[in-house]
């Protein structure tokens, strides 16, 4: 296993007033134990006295995003490629043009799904893995990344809008983290993240065909997961292999 991958699976608790909303989980996935208070506070000893029941997903993992990525970019280096970022169409060397651009005015099917995260620092708590604390609106996870770094997230707002966090969501998502653990109130607010990822309707992801021309999108939030999947599909339509079964 790669180092920058954590496997300590996901923690999931709740307030004592959406409790229920456990159950409510629990109908909807599998691979879960249930645990009470004491076996919370022996996965996340910060955790201890706060939560009386909890899921866990002893499969679940978790990593820093932007570390495997340099990956495939020093392996492209590495066989001579040549990358370039910021900038519009290139010629292409092949007969095949492949378009990941996202959300565009021809695209009219696709939309934005919004998406925000403060990253915060502080010595006060530690945690081994993702915790998820539902509630009412949207289920909150904070993930701890090295040197008491987390990320708070997310919002998932029907626009495509690529400004700065709203007020409003920087109070709701901070206020959950608190509700997590209050040591968060007096954590050090580093960056706030913002993106808004293309979705389609069934927020599912597309390899679509047309001509020589492939087109990629609609990887909304499972974008990291599918994309070495998403590319073998490419990969495949380009050289003419065949899928794999």
């Amino acid at each position: 296993m790669p180092d920058h991958i954590s496997r300590n699976g996901t923690l999931l608790v709740a307030p004592a007033r959406d409790v229920r909303k456990l159950d409510l989980f629990a109908c909807r996935t599998s691979g879960f134990t249930q645990l009470d208070s004491q076996e919370i506070a022996t996965l996340e000893p910060d955790l201890a006295g706060r939560f009386g029941r909890g899921l866990f997903l002893a499969g679940e993992a978790h990593l820093d995003p932007s570390k495997p990525l340099l990956a495939p970019r020093d392996k492209l280096l590495g066989i001579a490629a040549r990358l370039k970022f910021g900038c519009g169409a290139v010629p292409a060397i092949t007969n095949t043009e492949v378009d990941c651009t996202g959300i565009t005015d021809t695209r009219a099917e696709l939309r934005g799904l919004r998406g925000e995260m403060p990253m915060l620092r502080t010595r006060e708590i530690a945690l081994a893995r993702p915790v998820r604390l539902l509630r009412p609106r949207i289920p909150v996870y904070v993930v701890p990344r090295s040197e008491s770094f987390f990320i708070v997230g997310a919002t998932m707002i029907e626009c495509d809008a690529a400004g700065p966090i709203t007020a409003r969501s920087i109070i709701d998502l901070l206020g959950t983290a608190c509700a997590l653990h209050p040591a968060f109130g007096e954590a050090e607010l580093v960056e706030a993240g913002v993106g808004a990822p293309p979705a389609f309707a069934d927020n599912l992801p597309r390899v679509e065909c047309e001509g020589k021309n492939i087109r990629i999108n609609g990887l909304y939030r499972h974008g990291f997961l599918l994309a070495p999947a998403m590319a073998r599909q490419a990969a495949d339509l380009i050289l003419g292999t065949p899928a794999a079964k």
